[in-house]
């Protein structure tokens, strides 16, 4: 007698999951199927997560005395200081709607009258999709 069984199960192969993968809708790249539809570098183009937040403030600051004024009060903060930083941040609106990332000083002539801050933001802009954008 032999030990072979004859079942009439059929017999499945196991094969290697595939991703699904389609063409970006505006430059034809072969990518996997998102909900943009878009790959990477083309969504980076055509969606601005910065929309809507002002890119230049205006802040008082004393010419005699180097303080600067937040609502009534004056304070002197440190040139490129953190306290400095944080009080530039606040004063940007609409960046509550983003997560900051990082935030650093842009430098500038000693003379100048200007400050300059390089802001990194992010956004999640679609089901699994985070978009990063620097804004000046």
């Amino acid at each position: 007698m032999s030990n072979t069984t004859n079942t009439n199960e059929p017999e499945y192969i196991n094969l290697p999951e595939r991703k699904a993968e389609m063409l970006c809708c505006v430059c034809g790249a072969l990518i996997e199927v998102n909900p943009s539809s878009m790959c990477a570098n083309c969504l980076h183009k055509t969606i601005d997560i910065t929309e809507g937040i002002p890119k230049q403030i205006t802040i008082d600051q004393c010419k005699r005395c180097k303080k600067f004024l937040a609502g009534t009060t004056w304070f002197y903060c440190e040139p490129e200081s953190r306290e400095l930083m944080t009080y530039l941040i606040k004063r940007v609106k609409g960046l509550n709607k983003l997560k900051l990332i990082n935030a650093s000083y842009i430098w500038t002539e000693e003379h100048s009258k200007r400050l300059k801050i390089k802001l990194t933001v992010e956004k999640e802009v679609f089901k699994n999709t985070v978009i990063q954008q620097d804004f000046n």
